[in-house]
């Protein structure tokens, strides 16, 4: 009896030190008031500059849409750098970036626009991924001069890049775009990678003077909201799961009862779907994956971490691991988050 006690004892011990570790999986970084709000639904993030840009979906006005006053928002890294050290508790300054002509697009980019979802900073060039409308078959790309005098962005309204989207999922679109330093492109991936032979991508030209040339991507459940190329040019990505998105995602002409192949490729998900057949129509799941480098045709899981009202959208290579940031979608179900996660 007394043994049974000791390993009923041991195993609480060890749940404890589990849900302790999970619990302390990443580093929250307050953000500065004024931009922590749910209505800023940051969607993408880069480092440039020893600057961390955070971009919103929308930005404070979502209904002018592209016609007017658009932000982005940079914060020095020592800043974060002092709070993941515990030296601050929380950041304060940051500096609005004002990104101008987006009013001069032509109309087939501001008919469709749904959101910018993406950014990557290239010897002072800021590219921005456009999502559009589901019944619009291509998003786009802009790119802009960035001034750090004058705190602004000046988009070019007339070069700018179309993607054509395969397949067509509900609100899917490029999310993931990063600039790849070895062969001086741009790595673009498609939110959804689930079709037997992967999904589709795209290498950029810099100069917007090639046409993209697509690649295909390697295969992987679930969303692929933001990539970030490392100088040894492994690629790392978020990957989320809504359970909102569970037809969309795992219930589609491509993805049909997954449950058994996933729990063979992410082993922690097997084992809460052993007990749970629908455990996946309830719950969320984010994990950061990479890529050895982009040629490389198999993801790796490196962390998870948690999911519930945190709609992971943005990832940036900080330190020994990652900054990863929340689009919170203006609702009081999400929270707007900046965290550092150690790897």
């Amino acid at each position: 009896m007394q043994k049974i006690k000791s390993l009923i004892a041991l195993a609480i011990i060890l749940f404890t030190i589990r849900v302790t570790h999970a619990q302390s999986i990443y580093k929250n970084i307050p953000l500065p008031k004024a931009i922590a709000g749910v209505n800023e639904e940051f969607s993408g993030m880069t480092i440039y500059g020893n600057r961390l840009y955070l971009e919103p979906q929308y930005g404070d006005h979502k209904e002018i849409k592209l016609d007017g006053v658009f932000n982005l928002y940079s914060i020095l890294t020592d800043s974060i750098s002092r709070v993941i050290d515990n030296r601050d508790t929380s950041l304060t300054a940051y500096r609005t970036i004002s990104v101008k002509n987006l009013n001069l697009l032509p109309d087939s980019v501001k008919a469709n626009y749904e959101g910018f979802e993406a950014i990557s900073i290239v010897n002072n060039t800021v590219f921005l991924s456009i999502e559009t409308d589901d019944k619009y078959a291509y998003c786009f790309l802009l790119k802009g001069k960035l001034d750090t005098i004058k705190n602004e962005v000046v988009v070019d309204p007339t070069h700018f890049i179309s993607l054509r989207r395969y397949p067509s999922i509900s609100n899917a679109g490029f999310e993931a775009v990063t600039y790849l330093p070895k062969e001086n492109k741009l790595l673009a991936y498609y939110e959804f990678n689930a079709m037997p032979k992967g999904g589709c991508g795209y290498l950029i030209d810099t100069s917007f003077n090639e046409t993209p040339e697509q690649i295909k991507t390697p295969f992987l459940y679930f969303r692929l909201t933001d990539n970030a190329a490392a100088d040894d040019g492994r690629v790392y990505g978020i990957n989320y799961f809504w359970n909102g998105d569970y037809n969309s995602y795992l219930n589609n002409d491509w993805v049909k009862s997954p449950e058994a192949s996933i729990g063979k490729a992410i082993p922690e998900l097997g084992e809460k779907l052993k007990t749970d057949a629908d455990y996946l129509k309830k719950n969320t799941y984010a994990v950061i994956v990479m890529l050895d480098n982009s040629k490389s045709r198999k993801w790796k899981y490196v962390r998870s971490f948690d999911g519930f009202k945190n709609n992971w959208e943005g990832i940036a290579l900080f330190k020994k691991g990652a900054l990863v940031v929340t689009d919170a979608n203006r609702s009081s179900k999400q929270v707007c988050r900046l965290v550092y996660v150690d790897f």
